[in-house]
This record gives C-alpha cells, sequence and structure tokens, in this order.
C-alpha cells in the first residue's frame, strides 16, 4: 500500500460526500491507497453512509467522543501506507492536487509535513499558502483573505509551519514525532506537531501548484477550545517561537493580519493590529 489517507469526522454528511467522490475522481489511476475515517459519534446520517462504503474505505466508530488528534492517531495506528494523507472532510479536491506534494515529498528528504494553497468557496478568498509565527507567538495563515494569487516562480516553497487541513507526510515521519498530541482538542496540534518535527531537523513546505478548496471550521465545535489549546501551545513552544521563528516571520505575519483587518475589520484585536504596524515599520521588538 502506498498511500493512507487519514480522515476524522464529525457529522456534516454532505461536506463528507462531496470531499469522498472529489477524492476518488481525483486519485484515480494516479496511486494505489486507502481511506480510514474515524467517526466521532455523528447523528446526521452520517454512520449509516459509512457503513455502505466499502474498498477503498476502512472504517472506525468511535465509542465515546474523541477529538482531531485522538482520532487521527487511532486512523494512524492501523495505516498500512508508506505515506499519510491528512485530510479533513469538508475539502474539495480538484484533478492534479496530489500529484506535486507527492513530487514535493520524495524530493526533499528533510521533508516534514508538505502542504498545499487553499480557499474558501463561501468567499472565493485564500486561505492558507503556509503558516507563520506572529510577533505574540500565534500562528497565522498566511494569505489569508486575498482574492488573487501573490506571484510565486518557485513550484515549492519553504515555511516555518503548514495546516494538517490537507498535508502529506512520511508514515515513518509521522511516527517518530510522536503523531499528535492528543492533550490538544481540535486546535493547535498540527502546529504542536509541526513543531515536534521541526526539533527533529525537519522543515515543512507547500507545492504551490496544489490547490484544493477548503469549507473552514465546518465541523460542530470546531472552534470551542481555542483559548485552552493556544495556551497550551504557547506554554509548551514560547521560547523555541521567540528564537528560531519569530524573528524571520514576524514581518510575514504582521502584513497577513492587518491584510485580514482591511477585510474583517470587526474581528480585529486592536492591539495585534497596532503591534503590526510597529513590526512593519521597525519599531518593536521580534519577541512579546
Amino acid at each position: 500500500m502506498k498511500l493512507s489517507i487519514l480522515m476524522a469526522v464529525f457529522n456534516r454528511l454532505e461536506l463528507t460526500r462531496k470531499c469522498l467522490l472529489t477524492l476518488e475522481s481525483s486519485l484515480a489511476g494516479v496511486i494505489s491507497y486507502e481511506v480510514i475515517i474515524v467517526d466521532d459519534g455523528s447523528t446526521d446520517g452520517t454512520r449509516d453512509f459509512l457503513g455502505t462504503l466499502t474498498e477503498p474505505y476502512r472504517v472506525i466508530l468511535n465509542d465515546q467522543k474523541g477529538n482531531f488528534a485522538i482520532n487521527n492517531n487511532r486512523a494512524a495506528a492501523v495505516a498500512r501506507g508508506e505515506f499519510f494523507c491528512l485530510l479533513n472532510n469538508d475539502t474539495e479536491l480538484p484533478p492534479g492536487w496530489f500529484q506535486p506534494m507527492l513530487a514535493a515529498l520524495e524530493a526533499r528528504p528533510d521533508a516534514g509535513l508538505i502542504g498545499n494553497v487553499q480557499r474558501i468557496p463561501a468567499t472565493g478568498r485564500y486561505d492558507h499558502f503556509g503558516v507563520v509565527f506572529a510577533a505574540w507567538l500565534t500562528p497565522i495563515h498566511y494569505g489569508q483573505h486575498l482574492r488573487t494569487r501573490p506571484p510565486v516562480t518557485e513550484l515549492v516553497t519553504a515555511w516555518s509551519a503548514v495546516t494538517a487541513a490537507c498535508c502529506l507526510t512520511r508514515r515513518a515521519t509521522f511516527f517518530a514525532a510522536g503523531g499528535f498530541d492528543e492533550a490538544y482538542v481540535n486546535g493547535c496540534e498540527d502546529m504542536d506537531l509541526c513543531l515536534r518535527m521541526h526539533r527533529l531537523g525537519l522543515r515543512h513546505y507547500v507545492a504551490n501548484t496544489s490547490e484544493i478548496l477548503h469549507h473552514k471550521g465546518s465541523s460542530p465545535g470546531r472552534k470551542n477550545h481555542n483559548h485552552t489549546n493556544l495556551a497550551r501551545f504557547k506554554s509548551l513552544w514560547a521560547d523555541t517561537l521567540r528564537r528560531d521563528f519569530v524573528p524571520r516571520d514576524a514581518r510575514l505575519a504582521a502584513r497577513s493580519y492587518l491584510r485580514g483587518s482591511l477585510a474583517q475589520p470587526l474581528r480585529t484585536n486592536a492591539s495585534k493590529f497596532c503591534r503590526s504596524l510597529l513590526v512593519l515599520a521597525g519599531l518593536s521588538r521580534w519577541a512579546t
């Protein structure tokens, strides 16, 4: 088995159906694969639908509530592929999304996670070209809210982290890093994994010619634990972020935050807005 696709689902049956249809269509004749789906107690007919699936699908039904980290670790434990693709069920996958990611992973022995470009269907705006860390130690999706892609000449770009909504890694790499930290509840576990891979000497990349759609934050309760997750992440990684990431990321993060403030002014944090201005003006220290 070449590829194992790991997917955790909770309700949103209509998105799961669409994701799997586009997945099957886009991978037909491309690579041998299995899809391991862990259902976290869905109540909207998802379990009945999953019961109809046959090869290449394998389904795990949770008896007790898990979370993104727990469920993906469960899927990884039974996966047989040389490569793991972590994939949200709220994504849509056009033809050609996978090949650039696999090519990037195979060409870079130091690769931890390979991500891709993501756009939000509801707004038509981009959401992810890679992840940078702001001066206040928060991960930011670079390029959020852009209507058009910035010019890029490289097929692959290095970033401090990438989102696990859709990413590719080697099986051995995932387990060497310890998998996901299950103390996170649906947030920051992917950033934590990126930093643990970084500690192993690995780097993260985005395959720029791979672009997908992502109905971001669609799972019920997705953001209920954001504050706790971020507090845990900072408590574990503050020193590493200040030393290794913020100095090179702060200006990119500030630029991205200000752009997002223009797109969503009612959600803007005044302190972060001012800090971003100071960073770009060269009047602020990188670290908080």
